[in-house]
């Protein structure tokens, strides 16, 4: 019985019922969350240059790259075999990318670590197809939030699929973009309301919501980390021996030129 309650209520499930993240948009507090972070990416994100551009994530909202000018821009969904998405360009394993290696200039991961059963395997599978220099944004649900703190307590008392993810703290994936040769240029949070299914309680304009953004609370509902991939060219011995250069004196070889008489 114990068993059972635990796999019921407190085992995760990241390739069943938390794929269903994408109907969490139909919800108040799910679009409320995902219109701040579409404001977040046009605002701070929207002039990353590049030519090619992947969106990796469980929500299905094909408005999350039309900030960007990329040419060449596509979705990526995991694929279950019972969820399906509008927007999908190609369906694959975050995990394991159908890319090769260092094609991408800009990949967004949004809400994909922590649906997922290795969250670190996405990260480096995220880094392998970025090209040296491609950016990378990550947004992952605050475990020190208001939606982070009363997880446990949602998940014990409904199956709300959007309750299951994983609690990953900011320096946890710092580390894991360090040991990647990433390097972290910019943090933000956002959506700090409660996750309450009120409208009065979700207005960005809210006093609550300007007070934190003013004072820069780091307690908000997800975090965006902005990364940059680097790669550390090789150093090679490639000192030369300075050869002398035999200096050759005007004026000693004379009878060679050629001088023809003033007329």
């Amino acid at each position: 019985m114990l068993k059972n309650w635990y796999l019921k209520y407190l085992a995760l499930s990241p390739d069943s019922g938390a794929m269903a993240l994408d109907n969490w948009k139909g919800k108040k507090f799910g679009q409320y969350l995902l219109d701040i972070e579409r404001q977040m990416l046009a605002e701070h994100c929207a002039n990353l240059a590049g030519y090619r551009m992947i969106h990796l994530g469980l929500v299905g909202d094909c408005c999350a790259l039309e900030p960007f000018n990329q040419l060449h821009q596509f979705y990526i969904r995991p694929s279950n075999s019972g969820l399906t998405f509008d927007c999908s360009s190609v369906v694959a394993a975050n995990e394991d990318l159908p890319l090769p290696s260092g094609v991408v200039d800009v990949a967004i991961v949004q809400h994909a670590l922590e649906y997922s059963a290795s969250p670190q395997a996405v990260v480096a599978e995220t880094v392998r197809v970025l090209a040296p220099g491609g950016h990378m944004i990550l947004c992952v649900f605050n475990p020190l939030g208001p939606m982070g703190l009363i997880k446990w307590p949602m998940r014990l008392a409904t199956q709300r699929p959007e309750y299951n993810f994983l609690s990953l703290r900011k320096a946890r994936v710092y580390d894991w973009l360090s040991v990647l040769n990433c390097q972290v240029i910019g943090v933000q949070n956002g959506a700090y309301n409660l996750p309450i299914e009120r409208a009065g309680w979700l207005h960005q304009d809210s006093f609550w919501h300007r007070i934190c953004e003013k004072v820069g609370s780091p307690l908000g509902n997800f975090y965006m980390i902005h990364a940059v991939k680097r790669v550390a060219g090789g150093i090679a011995n490639r000192a030369r021996a300075w050869r002398p250069v035999a200096a050759k004196s005007y004026g000693t070889k004379r009878a060679n030129i050629n001088r023809e008489p003033f007329k």
